[in-house]
């Protein structure tokens, strides 16, 4: 009875110093992602976005993946634009190697709002102690954009005890491969099963889908996603990983062909087990979408740090 009074005794000591070592961690990724807007504001977006990324970071262009760094290079300067965003939600891994960020932009020409959405962007911390941004991709929606929250909230719901692992990048593939299997064939149900009660769900065009309201807007989903994943990571503590890749929906009576570029958020909670946190669709332009449709393919991690960057039109 000591030895276990004992134990107790200790982990209720070792919980307060787990979660201030969290909170600091949470920290840490809310100051990048605010340095890194607050970079864009006194340069440039396209600046801070080189600035932020690294030589194996993957971007957005019209829907389709492509080296973040050559996107931004590629495209002309346009005085007077700028980007501005903050972060409303933030999580890290309890190895302090991978997080996420996701809140509200505005896009500016000569200080007029021309454009709004919301972002993500995962950061992963490089060999050096800094943090990159691994994935970061927005889409457009409709509705007002949440408060600058005083300071910015982490999930509520308890992640899973650490198990490191040796190769996070095939769990969190496999994770997710199965996951892709059991929607295409049944995807309101597997929605609903895979999503944690804290879900973000980003759609072009809409407003953000949370917790009860994802889920139940997902149960009804007509008609499935081919996803065929492209990297994917997880953390060194097996609790927080990502998925990057492509998706395709054929068209039907209720909505027209859909081909693009999915993000999805892994979060291994401690009640439910893997659990999607966030997913977000970036779709090529109606105009520019063909019918080419991706082929099923057992996913390949490629360089750790591949990235997904804001889109500026």
């Amino acid at each position: 009875m000591k030895n276990y009074l004992t134990i107790g005794a200790m982990t209720a000591l070792l919980m307060p110093a787990a979660a201030q070592a969290q909170s600091k961690l949470v920290q840490q990724i809310v100051g990048a992602e605010t340095a890194f807007a607050t970079q864009a504001a006194q340069t440039s977006t396209e600046a801070a976005l080189l600035a932020n990324s690294t030589p194996n970071s993957l971007a957005t262009d019209n829907g389709k993946l492509a080296n973040a760094q050559n996107v931004w290079r590629s495209r002309p300067s346009r005085p007077g634009r700028k980007m501005t965003w903050y972060p409303v939600l933030a999580d890290v891994a309890q190895s302090g190697d991978l997080g996420y960020t996701t809140g509200p932009w505005t896009q500016f020409q000569n200080d007029r709002p021309q454009e709004a959405g919301e972002y993500v962007t995962v950061w992963r911390k490089q060999l050096d102690g800094k943090w990159k941004f691994a994935v970061n991709m927005n889409i457009e929606r409709i509705g007002a954009a949440p408060a600058m929250p005083a300071e910015v909230p982490q999930p509520k719901l308890l992640p899973a005890v650490p198990v490191p692992s040796t190769a996070p990048s095939n769990i969190v593939l496999d994770v997710d491969s199965k996951f892709a299997a059991a929607e295409l064939m049944k995807p309101g149900a597997t929605y609903q099963q895979n999503l944690s009660a804290e879900a973000r769900l980003y759609r072009p065009g809409l407003s953000m889908m949370l917790g009860a309201a994802a889920v139940a807007n997902m149960k009804n989903l007509d008609g499935g996603y081919l996803f065929v994943a492209n990297t994917g990571y997880l953390a060194a503590a097996g609790d927080l990983g990502y998925v990057v890749g492509s998706l395709h929906r054929p068209a039907s009576t209720k909505h027209p062909e859909e081909n693009g570029t999915y993000l999805r958020i892994w979060r291994r909670e401690a009640d439910a087990g893997w659990r999607i946190v966030l997913e977000m669709f970036n779709l090529v332009p109606e105009a520019a979408a063909t019918a080419n449709v991706p082929t099923p393919a057992s996913p390949a991690p490629v360089s750790a740090g591949q990235l997904n960057t804001k889109r500026v039109q």
